[in-house]
Formats: C-alpha cells, structure tokens, sequence
C-alpha cells in the first residue's frame, strides 16, 4: 500500500490490503497478531505508518473497524462492511468480498479511463499531423510553382491560403486549441456534462456492474436485500441508477418480491428475468448477482472494444482522404507542368 497524507487507498491497494488480511484471519491468527506481522514486512515508509496507526488503535481496544477509520485513508464502504462482518462474524467473508470488489472495480475503471483516452490521442494525432501537412509541407510545394513560374488555384490555391492564414496566427489557434479542450474539460465535469454522459448506455451498464457487484458482497456478507440497496444506491455513482435503485427500494418496501422489483425497476436488462427469479427462490442471489456484475463488466468491454474498432478506421480513413486530396491538388499540376517542360 502506498498513500499521500490523508489521501485514499486506491481500488488496487485496498484490494491487497484486505486479500492479505483474509488470509491471516482464514488461518486462525488474530487480527491484531496479523498487522503486526504486515507491519514488519511493509516495504514503504507510509504503508507502515498506516499499519502502525492500526496497531495502536488495536492495542488500545478499539474494534478493528474503529482501528480502520482512525487512518482516514479507507473510504466509507469499506469501515461499513468490516463493521459488519465484526459483528456478524464473518470477516473473512467480508475481506475476501472486498478484494473481489475492489479488483473489478479498478478493471471498470480502467475500462472506462482507456474508452476516453485512446479515441483523443487518435483525434490529437490527426489533428496534429494535419496541421504540420498544412503549415510546414505546403509551402514546399509553393515555392516550387514560384520558381516554376506558376501559382495555385482552385482547392490547392484555398489551402496555400489556409496555410499563410495559418502560420501567421499560430500562437492564437494554438491558445484557441487549448481554451477549447479546457472548455471541453470543463463542460464534462460539470452537473450537466455528467448528466449527459451517466445516461449514455456505457455508463448505465458500469452502473449496473457495480449494483451487482456491490448487492453480491452485501449479500455474501449477511445483510438482507434492504440493506443491500441502501449500501448500492449510496456507492453506485449514476444518478440514473440510483433512482432506479431508489425505485427498487419503494416497491420492495410496498410488498414486492425482491426479484420482481429489481426487474419492474429497470436496474437490469430483462435477459436476466429467469436467472434473479430462481436465485431468489434458491437462496443463491449473492452468486447470481456476481455472476450479473461479471456479465455487465463484459458487456463495457465489449462495448468500448466495438467503440474503438469503429473509431480506429475511421479517423484512419479521414485522415487518409484528406491528405490524398491535398497531395493530389498540388501534385496533378506539377506533373503538367514538368511535363510541358519536358
């Protein structure tokens, strides 16, 4: 584990943390015994400061949840489900849960990080291979019909033009260029760009992803499906889902089935109809509802693979029309001209 002063564990480094815990408490050494030893074996000055602190709340009598929250670096979920795992008895349960959590939390969340990135480097590197065509390339070819006695016209005339208009005010396309990617930015963060982009169908399934994932847990750690909900509608960051969520909550607490209500909710797609009745009726709805988390974490993927395999040829085929064009109107001429000469 490795932190900043009062800054969060990662998804990765609460995931490690917990794996290993698990580990200690499912062979039979107390908790206390057991941060001991990972405080021995830290290899960073700040992990053994956070294990110390632990040890020291331990030593003194606090719970191990109270020892947890003494650190200020573990997010609220997870104090809430070792608090209940303490109580309930199954720590084990609990740690092994969050590190599963965790673990996929952190594959969605790359998911999603190379659903942005990858499309604005390509769109970066057209943009930027354009311009350098444009500023640098094309005056090549104009002085070249100077010294031929010739000048451009037509669609290679307008772009010599661009190209001047271009390299005479660089430095405000450039400060125009990045107003407008900080405008962009900007825009994506605020409550409207969030609203826009949480309603898109990648964001509903992560969504749905981690309301399975977290129902699973919940569940797994032995609370009752209302406490699941409560935990999910408070963790799953879509405010889309978490009115279907709220929904769900409504009809369970009028009389509906839990199955039913999660369905007549809309939280997931109806493919998954038979799969929530049985397990609710079998008493298995924790491995279901994980087994949904891992069926919707496929479908982000696959949705972000077919963005980008669409995508990628694409700007390629733009990119490739667009330069051809340039290159053809200054090049046809030429080869008049040479072979007039000729």
């Amino acid at each position: 584990m490795k932190k900043k002063k009062q800054q969060m564990l990662g998804n990765l480094e609460i995931a490690a943390f917990c794996d290993q815990l698990s580990m200690i408490v499912s062979a039979g050494i107390p908790i206390y015994e057991g941060i001991s030893i990972l405080q021995e074996d830290a290899p960073e000055e700040e992990t053994a400061e956070i294990l110390s602190v632990i040890s020291n709340s331990l030593d003194h009598g606090s719970s191990f949840c109270d020892a947890l929250r003494e650190t200020n670096v573990f997010p609220k979920y997870v104090l809430d489900m070792i608090g209940i795992g303490e109580l309930a008895g199954k720590l084990e349960e609990v740690l092994n849960a969050l590190t599963g959590y965790y673990k996929r939390e952190e594959s969605i969340q790359n998911s999603i990080k190379n659903a942005v990135t990858y499309p604005l480097l390509m769109i970066a590197m057209m943009l930027a291979v354009i311009l350098v065509l444009i500023a640098k390339v094309l005056p090549v070819f104009h002085q070249i019909y100077m010294e031929l006695g010739s000048d451009l016209t037509g669609f290679a005339g307008a772009m010599m033009r661009f190209s001047d208009a271009l390299n005479q005010y660089l430095f405000v396309i450039v400060i125009v260029l990045i107003a407008a990617a900080a405008g962009i930015f900007l825009i994506s963060k605020s409550d409207a760009g969030q609203k826009f982009f949480k309603k898109r169908p990648l964001a509903l399934s992560t969504a749905a992803s981690r309301f399975a994932n977290c129902m699973a847990l919940a569940l797994s750690s032995g609370l009752d499906t209302d406490q699941g909900l409560m935990l999910a509608e408070q963790l799953v960051d879509n405010p889309y889902m978490a009115s279907r969520i709220k929904k769900c909550r409504d009809l369970t607490a009028s009389g509906r089935g839990f199955a039913e209500a999660v369905l007549t909710s809309g939280i997931f797609s109806k493919i998954y109809t038979s799969m929530i009745t049985i397990a609710f009726r079998t008493g298995s709805m924790d491995e279901v509802m994980h087994q949904i988390s891992e069926e919707y974490e496929e479908e982000t993927d696959r949705q972000i693979a077919g963005f980008i395999s669409v995508l990628e040829p694409t700007l390629v085929i733009i990119l490739s029309i667009f330069i051809g064009l340039i290159l053809i109107s200054f090049l046809l001429p030429l080869i008049g001209i040479m072979s007039s000469i000729g």
